[in-house]
C-alpha cells in the first residue's frame, strides 16, 4: 500500500478500539512492517475541535524514518499517516501521530 492509498478519515474512537492490535505498514523508504497501537490518548476535545496521539510500536531494527506511513488493518481499513519515532528501548522503537483536526 502506498501513502496515496486512503480511505475515510477515521474517527478517534475508532483508533481507540484498535489498541493493542497490529497495522501492516509500508514505512517511505519502502520497508514492510507491523506496527502494533499500544496507545491512545484523548488531548483536547471542543465543540469543534480535537486532539488525539497514537503511540506505536515497531520492532527494534525497524529504520528511524519520520514521514507518512501506508498502514492498514482490518478493522479500519487503508490509511495514510505520518509518525514520528520518539522513543526507543531494548525491545522497540515507538512512533507517534498527533491528530489535530476541526470537527465536522
Amino acid at each position: 500500500m502506498t501513502p496515496a492509498a486512503t480511505t475515510a478519515t477515521p474517527t478517534k474512537e475508532q483508533f481507540r478500539q484498535q489498541i493493542d492490535q497490529t497495522f501492516r505498514a509500508t514505512a517511505p523508504n519502502g520497508e514492510k512492517l507491523d506496527l502494533v497501537l499500544v496507545d491512545f490518548k484523548d488531548v483536547l476535545d471542543t465543540d469543534t475541535q480535537e486532539t488525539f496521539t497514537l503511540m506505536f510500536r515497531a520492532p527494534i531494527d525497524t529504520a528511524s524514518e519520520q514521514g507518512t506511513y501506508g498502514v492498514s488493518n482490518d478493522a479500519m481499513g487503508d490509511q495514510a499517516i505520518f509518525l514520528v519515532p520518539v522513543n526507543r528501548d531494548a525491545d522497540a522503537l515507538y512512533f507517534e501521530a498527533v491528530y489535530n483536526r476541526f470537527k465536522q
